[in-house]
């Protein structure tokens, strides 16, 4: 049941929107250590909201690869390198618990910043927006302050919660963190912030 259902939310959004719905692209991040319980608590629960505040949600991964693990089977809609950006009106990033992120994601992340579209990236994925360049002059959640880190030069730690500068949205907790009691999961707080900003931009 618990494979249906997650099925059933990624593969039918195309179905209930309007020509004039916003469209967001969840980067699902696949090389994930702990894939299974991100996708449920975190990934799932991001384009459930979404798509309950109307918005058309497409998922992409790098490969575009059926990711089946434990419990969950989910198929991306595409491969990154097939994302055309001017589609979309925003982008949202998982945590995904991933210490190291693909160049192609990388390269991808500094090609949304440039567009001057709304992104929001949570925990692990707050690296990446740092490895992009996208933080110089922004403020910045995550756990802890990560200014000695050379990604993160020039920009300014602003605590473990929601923060919003400018286009940039970031988080400092995921439910990884919160079920290994390290931390609020900011998941919810995060995606709304989001859909507030996309629906404002």
């Amino acid at each position: 049941m618990k494979i249906t259902l997650f099925f059933i939310a990624f593969l039918t959004c195309y179905t209930s929107y309007s020509q004039d719905a916003n469209k967001v692209l969840i980067l699902i991040k696949e090389e994930s250590s702990q894939l299974e319980f991100m996708l449920e608590n975190e990934a799932l629960k991001m384009s459930e909201m979404l798509e309950n505040s109307g918005f058309e949600v497409t998922t992409a991964t790098v490969t575009g690869k059926r990711l089946h693990v434990g419990s969950v089977s989910f198929i991306p809609d595409l491969k990154l390198n097939q994302v055309n950006i001017d589609d979309y009106d925003g982008f949202i990033i998982p945590c995904m618990i991933v210490d190291k992120t693909a160049e192609e994601t990388v390269s991808f992340v500094k090609n949304v910043v440039k567009s001057n579209k709304p992104i929001a990236a949570q925990v692990a994925s707050v690296y990446l927006l740092a490895e992009a360049g996208a933080l110089k002059g922004k403020k910045y959640a995550l756990y802890s302050d990560q200014s000695a880190k050379s990604a993160f030069e020039g920009s300014v730690y602003a605590g473990k919660g929601v923060v919003k500068d400018g286009n940039i949205i970031t988080s400092g907790g995921c439910p990884w963190a919160e079920h290994k009691n390290r931390g609020k999961d900011r998941t919810t707080e995060l995606t709304q912030a989001f859909i507030n900003m996309v629906k404002a931009h």
